[in-house]
Order: structure tokens, then C-alpha cells, then sequence
């Protein structure tokens, strides 16, 4: 299968946009859920209360 790369965004048509009153806005990213381990000997194991607590307790040391 051939693959055909897709053109990209077009300057005109963002201005276009703009014109038409649109607006551009940086969205909001969620924090990670403390069940998702970035190991593969964590990964999919969810902590224990104790392993969240202790979490927590540190999140709130280095604000």
C-alpha cells in the first residue's frame, strides 16, 4: 500500500479562521493517574493506599 503524506495546516486558512472571529486557545492537560507506572514492573499495578498517602505527602512537601 502506498502511503501518501498529507499536506499541512495552511496559513491562509487559519487566517481565514481568525477573520471569521475563531480563536485559538491552549487546552488543559490532565496529571497522570497515579495507576499508570512508567516501568514495566509497574506498569497496570495500581498503588496501594499506603504507596498513595505517601505520594501525596511528597506532592505536597515540594509545593
Amino acid at each position: 500500500m502506498k502511503q501518501v503524506p498529507k499536506p499541512t495546516t495552511d496559513a491562509e486558512l487559519i487566517q481565514q479562521f481568525l477573520d471569521k472571529g475563531g480563536n485559538i486557545k491552549k487546552g488543559k492537560t490532565k496529571p497522570m493517574p497515579d495507576d499508570l507506572g512508567l516501568s514495566n514492573n509497574v506498569w497496570g499495578n495500581k498503588l496501594t493506599k499506603e504507596e498513595k498517602l505517601a505520594k501525596k505527602k511528597n506532592a505536597e512537601k515540594a509545593k
